[in-house]
């Protein structure tokens, strides 16, 4: 799996809604690229606060911060 693969199954990933093969050829990848493992484990931090702490508002500044970093 690359870069671009996983990064368009990353909601379905994340949620896992996802065949046991596209699992395990995203933990494959995850295993060997530190970027996508990053953005993986941030994903994942936010969902768990967002879940912990219910909806969480953030200022258009925030969101546009957030977004030039995980297009980076």
């Amino acid at each position: 799996m690359t870069c671009d693969e996983l990064d368009a199954l990353l909601p379905e990933f994340l949620d896992g809604h996802i065949t046991d093969e596209q699992r395990d050829a995203a933990l494959e990848h995850l295993a060997t690229c530190n970027s996508c493992r990053l953005i993986v484990d941030d994903l994942t931090a936010v969902n768990r606060l967002y879940e912990e702490h219910g909806r969480l508002h953030m200022t258009p500044e925030s969101r546009d911060r957030i977004r030039r970093l995980l297009e980076s």
